[in-house]
């Protein structure tokens, strides 16, 4: 497993979609929620008694926390919270947390939905659906952005959010392309060209954001929940706008200051922007998702394949990134995984390509190493 972030889990062979729908219900029926306790570092379902210390060891009664939930051969083995979600109420595994970056993996699936609704292609020029950035030219392509191989200037730097916040002081995705079109495409070196380099963009993410919206006809936030959320039931899981942003169960996202003291982070210009990495979700649902992905009820097998596939820069180099996924090796076994941290919030993915093994971590404690509590995860309950 990576030590900042990862990617896995390969979907079993093609199967057709009224039987991967069919076994749907009996996997969400599988996972309904188990009593909670309160009070307490622990609060959730079933509980590997050697998980829970190594992870309540960490964290203070009265400090921030995290979510973690195991899923094992299509059951839950542990679902449990730890710490405070705020100055008022214990963490526990219905806690809803921003998603970060992990989020990308679901505009993956929504590209690759469209792909298979025969509306855009994998491997069209991103101008060809948002006119405005025809300048990239034809070869800077869907594949390159969600393989982030594109090139194009990334905009989360400091001199790309002035430039955004110059034409508006909360940008949306609109907002975004904007800017890109002012600043004539412009690629992130002179002479770049796309698949030359691999290069992390949040940018690239919004853009594909941008794109499912200017395709379907409809918001980013209903198009999931129409696609994806409402029909495999995860209640908790969703992108703005939306009221249950006003929902008390979210967490409050956490940072240190100078002195060392955890302080309550504020909101950021970007938050208004899709695609990069706007979800809200619980490790409750994250459950549900699991089980969707290994029924392949959301996406041919195919498809989720090639998600779980590596990109490639021009020179044939691998770049160990998918479609919002990155994958690797962990003492022998394949897997796809994934890290965010954004306002105060912090989160990491991990499912087994070659074993039915998931691990899902949402925290706001901005000091513990998800990616460590996973890697004791997987040597508990592998």
């Amino acid at each position: 497993m990576r030590t900042l972030e990862s990617d896995h889990w390969l979907p079993p062979a093609e199967m057709p979609y009224a039987m991967a729908m069919a076994g749907l219900w009996d996997i969400l029926k599988s996972l309904t929620g188990a009593p909670q306790t309160s009070g307490g570092q622990h609060h959730g379902g079933p509980r590997q008694p050697r998980l829970d210390d190594h992870v309540a060891n960490q964290i203070g009664d009265n400090d921030p926390g995290l979510a973690l939930a195991v899923v094992k051969s299509g059951r839950v083995v542990h679902e449990a919270g730890y710490g405070m979600a705020d100055d008022r109420a214990a963490i526990t595994p219905d806690t809803i947390f921003h998603m970060a970056s992990c989020g990308k993996q679901l505009t993956g699936i929504g590209i690759m939905l469209l792909a298979e609704a025969g509306k855009v292609g994998l491997d069209d020029p991103v101008g060809k659906h948002l006119r405005e950035l025809s300048g990239f030219g034809p070869k800077v392509t869907l594949r390159h952005l969600l393989h982030h191989t594109s090139g194009i200037r990334d905009l989360y730097d400091d001199y790309g959010m002035e430039q955004v916040l110059a034409r508006c002081a909360r940008p949306s995705n609109a907002d975004a392309v904007r800017t890109y079109a002012e600043l004539k495409c412009p690629m992130s070196s002179f002479g770049c060209e796309a698949g030359d380099t691999y290069a992390y963009s949040n940018s690239g993410y919004d853009l594909l954001g941008s794109v499912i919206e200017r395709v379907s006809g409809g918001t980013y936030r209903d198009f999931f929940q129409q696609r994806v959320f409402d029909p495999l039931g995860m209640k908790d899981t969703f992108t703005f706008p939306d009221r249950r942003l006003n929902d008390p169960r979210i967490a409050s996202g956490y940072t240190t200051d100078d002195g060392g003291y955890y302080v309550e982070c504020g909101g950021s210009e970007y938050d208004d922007l899709v695609g990069s990495g706007s979800f809200y979700t619980t490790v409750r649902d994250l459950c549900i998702y699991d089980r969707a992905l290994a029924a392949n009820a959301l996406v041919s097998p195919a498809h989720m394949q090639e998600a779980l596939t590596s990109g490639r820069t021009n020179d044939g180099k691998t770049t160990g990134y998918g479609f919002g996924w990155y994958i690797g090796v962990h003492e022998g076994m394949r897997y796809a995984d994934h890290d965010g941290d954004w306002i105060g919030y912090y989160s990491y993915i991990c499912r087994y390509l070659d074993q039915p093994l998931s691990i899902f971590v949402l925290s706001n404690h901005p000091e513990i190493n998800l990616t460590e509590v996973a890697n004791v995860a997987t040597e508990i309950c592998r």
